[in-house]
């Protein structure tokens, strides 16, 4: 009864983290639909045509590549000049990068530069000097919509919000099954974050396109990055974080595994770190709803290949004392993937297609990367360093 009961809690946690949850946020809105009625209509549809300052916040290191491309991208998009503000955070740069940003100087572009202080740090830097009413993050590989800080903006008449998630999207198809799973993913958590913003109980953003109240911004630790610590922050000081499916942006899919890998555990290390910090937010007695939202949405999904190991080990376990269908059927499921997964790591360097190979080892793939980055944590490790992948 013990093995049994640690494969059924394990498989049924899995199961909550991968389609469960969002499931129950889904009728969880449909509920809050019916006791309140329609919707009225949202602030940002009635809001005036006063629209706040904006400063665009990119932090680069050696980004010459793409950086004169990415400020040509910012400065088209359909906001009042007179509002609009550029800084361009750049990080020990040692390629061309600083002088194609001072290029731009008399677009109204300002170069702020650092001697390698780490990303998150050199953004507390250039915090302290940008003063406009909304501070709009965003990274190098990413490309705005027309229309994508007009729509941000708007949120921001709304009192009670604090920061606005914007919607980013992959511009490019995938080629690899790997890159399909990385969609599937994405899709997601897209959807998550859309139901969690309408229960008012989002604090997960895309650093690469989410605006910040310049009032609700705290210096932040070095080690943990804006993407975690930033709407956490905004929660805690009890204004709403949205996430806005209408404002777009842009990036591509990785094509190199290894550094989806270490993207991965980088963003696993720091966010696990930071997540912790606002324990406040992390306790059902207090905080409910977000305690609800960052257990299920992040904490329990970065532990997640704890639960697959301890499911994994207990179905085999199960199967070798007791054979049997029941017991052959608990274990198959798991012992499918890990199977799949290693025809998926053929398939993707020797061009064999197997279908749902790739996703299989994509998950797998996820799953360990979520493993060291919280191992990594626990240990202490901590990442100051700027790094592009």
């Amino acid at each position: 009864m013990f093995l049994w009961a640690i494969t059924l809690t394990s498989t049924a946690i899995l199961y909550w983290i991968y389609d469960g949850y969002g499931r129950a946020l889904f009728l969880m809105n449909g509920l809050r639909k019916v006791i309140r009625g329609p919707s009225a209509a949202s602030f940002a549809e009635q809001a005036d045509e006063t629209l706040p300052s904006i400063t665009i916040l990119l932090t680069v290191h050696n980004e010459d590549s793409v950086i004169r491309q990415r400020i040509e991208n910012m400065l088209l998009c359909e906001y009042p000049s007179e509002r609009l503000s550029v800084v361009v955070a750049s990080d020990g740069s040692t390629d061309n990068t600083n002088s194609i940003i001072r290029s731009f100087g008399d677009r109204g572009v300002r170069l702020h530069q650092s001697p390698g202080l780490g990303k998150t740090a050199t953004q507390n830097a250039a915090i302290d000097t940008i003063e406009s009413d909304v501070i709009v993050f965003t990274d190098a590989d990413v490309t705005f919509e027309p229309q994508f800080l007009r729509i941000i903006a708007r949120q921001f008449n709304n009192p009670h919000v604090g920061a606005v998630d914007g919607r980013l999207l992959y511009s490019s198809e995938p080629t690899l099954d790997v890159q399909t799973c990385q969609g599937y993913y994405w899709n997601y958590e897209l959807r998550l974050r859309d139901l969690e913003s309408q229960l008012g109980i989002l604090a997960v953003v895309a650093g690469a396109c989410f605006a910040l109240r310049r009032s609700l911004f705290l210096t932040m630790n070095p080690a943990i990055g804006e993407d975690c610590i930033v709407p956490l922050d905004v929660a805690a000081q009890g204004f709403k974080v949205l996430h806005e499916p209408t404002a777009i942006a842009w990036t591509r899919l990785d094509d190199d595994e290894a550094m989806t890998m270490r993207r991965r555990i980088r963003m696993t290390l720091r966010n696990w770190q930071g997540t912790w910090t606002r324990h406040e937010l992390l306790n059902p007695f207090r905080s409910p709803g977000y305690a609800l939202a960052l257990w299920s949405h992040k904490l329990l999904r970065w532990l997640s290949p704890v639960f697959l190991a301890t499911a994994t080990v207990s179905s085999i376990l199960l199967l070798a004392i007791q054979p049997s269908f029941i017991t052959l059927a608990a274990f198959l499921p798991f012992g499918s993937l890990f199977a799949l997964a290693a025809f998926g790591w053929l398939s993707l360097h020797y061009r064999i297609r197997i279908p749902g190979a790739g996703t299989a080892y994509s998950f797998v793939l996820a799953n360990t990367a979520f493993l060291i980055g919280v191992w990594r944590a626990i240990i202490g490790h901590q990442i100051h360093a700027y790094r592009n992948t």
